[in-house]
């Protein structure tokens, strides 16, 4: 057999275990950007609604996916509603310009703003989300199909400036 300047360096048992590593994909660790979570956020406006509504509400959801548990988490700030909240949910899966069923809430005991949590999504979940397919609607009294509205939208992070 050949020895190589890495069956040199390795010797035949650590050249086999790189090798081994290699096939299995195992020899470099996944890049940030593989592994890190996808955010997703929206702006929350009055102006998205599918009825006209008249509100001076405004509001910002984010949310993070983390890629190998699926759990979804959120973070929704509101303020100026023109009456208490009566629910805030994720709706989906929608067809641009409609209106779509609750998927999950977002405030299941009703909450005052800045409202948080976080749930595992199902595979038809996830689909609808990386497909742009659900949207956050804040309910009202005055306005009980919804008062401000925002689609979610995927963060594209930038990428990492090289020296």
């Amino acid at each position: 057999m050949m020895m190589t300047p890495l069956h040199k360096a390795w010797g035949r048992r650590g050249v086999a275990v790189l090798m081994a590593l290699a096939i299995a994909g195992l020899a470099r660790p996944a890049p940030a950007a593989e592994t890190a979570p996808i955010r997703f956020a929206t702006p929350l406006s009055p102006e998205e609604e599918t009825t006209y509504t008249e509100s001076p509400g405004t509001g910002h959801a984010e949310f993070t996916l983390d890629r190998d548990t699926l759990r979804f988490s959120w973070i929704v700030t509101f303020q100026g509603l023109t009456s208490p909240m009566t629910g805030a949910h994720i709706h989906g899966p929608q067809s641009l310009g409609s209106d779509a069923g609750i998927l999950f809430d977002l405030a299941p005991r009703g909450a005052p703003s800045p409202l948080k949590g976080s749930l595992v999504l199902t595979d038809g979940q996830l689909e609808y989300l990386l497909s742009g397919r659900m949207y956050v609607n804040l309910h009202t009294v005055k306005y009980k199909d919804g008062e401000l509205r925002g689609q979610l939208k995927r963060v594209r992070e930038k990428p990492a400036k090289r020296d």
